[in-house]
């Protein structure tokens, strides 16, 4: 019960102080935004927070939030944690967050990472 107050103090805090950006909408519909207050550059790595409405539900989760690390000089990203939502505004949990890093990927040409890269990167 603890570690549930605590994620959901977090949250509402962290929401507090974003400034969600809408950046992209996918093909399938999906609406992508990153939080424009929370960027952190460090060299050639920048950690930016990421959401997702999805248009359809998937896997009955409805949104999707992640802390995400670009590595600008090789073009790569790491999910570093994620958590899945049952609503379209990021309130309602659908399962505990994910705090575990997954493997480091390229980042794939024309997808919304390389937009958000492409945005990051170059400033």
């Amino acid at each position: 019960m603890k570690e549930l107050l605590l994620i959901s103090l977090l949250l509402f805090s962290s929401s507090t102080l974003a400034e969600w950006v809408e950046y992209s909408i996918k093909s399938n519909g999906d609406v992508v935004f990153f939080d424009k207050a929370r960027v952190e550059k460090n060299g050639a790595l920048v950690k930016i927070w990421t959401r997702v409405r999805f248009k359809t539900s998937l896997m009955g989760a409805s949104s999707y939030q992640s802390l995400l690390q670009i590595n600008c000089a090789s073009r790569s990203e790491t999910t570093l944690q994620n958590t899945f939502f049952s609503d379209k505004n990021w309130t309602s949990l659908a399962m505990a967050t994910n705090t575990r890093a997954k493997p480091e990927k390229k980042i794939k040409v024309d997808s919304v990472t390389a937009q958000l890269a492409d945005m990051l990167c170059n400033e």
